[in-house]
């Protein structure tokens, strides 16, 4: 939607000036390029930011030997693009003014097909602020060009300017802006909590509901018990929310590629970059809050869970089939915190089981994502190609295999005797649990599974029976 206070005629020879972040790009290149030469080389990224956090300019072109965001995928608002080209076809000049460096601005331009001169960061000059408003004062005069920003960084800009278009001011600027006594024009495009409350993806906290298994098979039942274990679930579940995020930071190329992974939040450009940063910090210090409440080893290993999946986000999900190994203890690392919380034991057969059933969903999350891959390509940034299918495939039944083994000796064992009234009973859930593993094999090598096989097993009718089967089995053994 677009609020103009003026019908000032468009038509005359004034300049527009757009701003590149947050105004005509929905995203901001500074992070996306700090976050792109994070996932190429995270050192080097490392070491630029402690040598030049002090000097913008160059630290906005260091990143880039590193690693350059791909602009050709990089989320456009588009009203302000067409607000664009309209003034183009009216005759009047457009120009990108941007803090960003000035080689990133010129590759917008040209995407966008923005003929003309453009201005970013370079050269000893950080093209922001107040240096931006006496840079385009002294170009094109006072009140000389229309400017559109998105920002309070912006308002030097507006002050010097004709005319004023401003992208999702809030509530004050506005009010300021109304001050000016100036034309303006605005265009809508403020963040929702919706955006924020998607890309921490609550639909995948049922994953944590794991950390309750040591207190179903203990059977014990104790509200204090039964507390401590949901609270580890709610500090697990925020956690994982705030790994999300960062996970989702560093494949925005990868994500922007996929045909479902493009309209998560971050990479639409729906949630910009700075506030995810900033909401993954909070929630990490909420969910070791929440896990201290439960006990220091369940902070403890909520820490190690986030550090974990932070270096798989970094560096091992790049590693063909070290990726696999790390999200199988990722999830067996639910089973050990829940054990913690309601201070129970688990059976060492019990845990080597629930390995082998987690590294058959791994290599089955990998091989959905092959077998789905456009024109038969790789994985981006997962190290897989095409000819890794049967491998996964051949791993993934070898581990169902070795899950019902492990089942069968588990009900042998004495931890199953102390845990359940008839083991024998208890066996014959491996029939089920089996027939479900082997089944969600074969629809991933089909390509009929979704690609986030959590989605997928909610809404599987016949894998929900099978699994059903199998606890109703366990509730007779018990």
């Amino acid at each position: 939607m677009i609020r103009q206070d003026d019908d000032t005629n468009d038509t005359e020879n004034v300049p527009l000036v757009l701003d590149v972040d947050g105004t005509l790009l929905r995203t901001d290149l500074l992070y996306e390029t700090f976050w792109a030469a994070l996932g190429h080389n995270l050192f080097a990224t490392l070491r630029i930011l402690l040598r030049f956090w002090m000097a913008p300019e160059q630290l906005k072109r260091a990143l880039r030997t590193v690693a350059d965001p791909n602009i050709d995928l990089l989320p456009v608002r588009l009203p302000v693009l067409d607000l664009a080209r309209e003034a183009a076809a009216n005759g009047r000049a457009v120009h990108l003014a941007s803090g960003s460096d000035q080689g990133l601005v010129n590759a917008v331009a040209k995407r966008l097909d923005l003929p003309g001169e453009h201005f970013g960061s370079g050269d000893g000059c950080n093209l922001t602020g107040r240096t931006k408003a006496a840079f385009l004062t002294a170009r094109f005069g006072e009140g000389g060009y229309d400017y559109a920003g998105d920002s309070r960084a912006d308002k030097p800009c507006w002050q010097h300017a004709r005319k004023v278009i401003a992208v999702a001011p809030t509530r004050r600027l506005s009010a300021w802006l109304g001050n000016l006594g100036k034309p303006v024009t605005t265009f809508d495009g403020k963040v929702s909590s919706g955006a924020l409350i998607k890309e921490m993806r609550p639909h995948q906290w049922v994953k944590n509901l794991l950390l309750l298994l040591p207190l179903l098979i203990s059977h014990d039942f104790q509200i204090g018990a039964v507390a401590e274990v949901l609270l580890a679930i709610a500090a697990f579940s925020i956690g994982a929310s705030a790994i999300y995020i960062v996970n989702d930071l560093l494949d925005l190329e990868a994500d922007r590629r996929h045909p479902e992974k493009r309209n998560r939040p971050i990479a639409s450009g729906a949630l910009p970059i700075r506030a995810a940063m900033a909401a993954s910090a909070l929630l990490v210090f909420v969910a070791l809050g929440l896990a201290l409440l439960v006990n220091p080893l369940v902070a403890a290993l909520t820490l190690t869970y986030m550090a974990s999946s932070l270096i798989y986000s970094l560096w091992l999900k790049k590693l063909r089939w070290v990726d696999i190994v790390t999200l199988a203890c990722l999830f067996l690392l639910r089973v050990v915190t829940g054990a913690m919380a309601a201070q129970v034991d688990v059976s060492g057969w019990l845990l080597a089981f629930l390995f082998s059933v987690f590294f058959t969903l791994a290599c089955v999350k990998r091989l959905t994502g092959l077998t789905r891959a456009s024109n038969g390509g790789a994985l981006r940034g997962r190290g897989y190609t095409q000819d890794d299918r049967k491998s996964l495939e051949m791993a993934a039944y070898a581990a169902v295999a070795l899950s019902a083994v492990l089942f069968v000796a588990y009900t042998f064992s004495l931890a199953a005797a102390e845990s359940f009234s008839s083991p024998r009973i208890l066996v014959f859930s491996v029939i089920p649990i089996a027939l479900w593993l082997v089944r969600v094999v074969r629809l991933s090598d089909l390509g009929k599974e979704d690609y986030d096989p959590v989605v997928f097993v909610t809404h599987d009718k016949i894998g929900l029976a099978l699994a059903g089967a199998g606890v109703v089995i366990a509730l007779l053994a018990s």
